[in-house]
């Protein structure tokens, strides 16, 4: 019995995994600001914050589901040389954002759920970190 040639540049299971968690909380976001904006409003993008207008939601949110695609792509693919595109602006997208919201905390201040939101972030960074780094190692 013949073992399956695996290609040099195959994804490792844990890259996969934050590949297909990336992709699926970029869905729900896009989907939810896009479709959903006044819920997001109420929700997510509460006081001190001021509301998002349905115009500025609709273009900041297909960004979402453009991202969704990315990382879907990346993921279907299966290779590193191509997640790893994903990835760079995965990881620099989350870190500037975080810089942002702290900033923003400042001053107007953030709601209290955007915190939850920080806390994502400061998991999904070193995510993408061990898998750039395991990936890196056996390529």
């Amino acid at each position: 019995m013949q073992v399956p040639q695996v290609p040099q540049d195959a994804l490792l299971p844990f890259t996969r995994l934050v590949l297909g968690v990336s992709a699926l909380v970029q869905l729900i976001f896009g989907l939810l600001g896009l479709l959903l904006t006044n819920l997001w409003n109420s929700l997510i993008w509460t006081s001190p914050l001021p509301p998002w207008p349905s115009e500025a939601a609709h273009f900041a949110f297909i960004n979402y589901l453009a991202t969704a695609a990315a990382a879907a792509f990346a993921l279907y693919q299966g290779r590193w040389s191509g997640a790893r595109v994903y990835l760079v602006f995965a990881f620099s997208y989350n870190l500037l954002s975080l810089l942002v919201v702290f900033l923003t905390a400042a001053n107007p201040g953030v709601p209290a759920i955007m915190w939850l939101l920080v806390a994502l972030g400061l998991i999904y960074l070193p995510a993408v970190a061990v898998a750039w780094q395991r990936q890196s190692q056996v390529h």
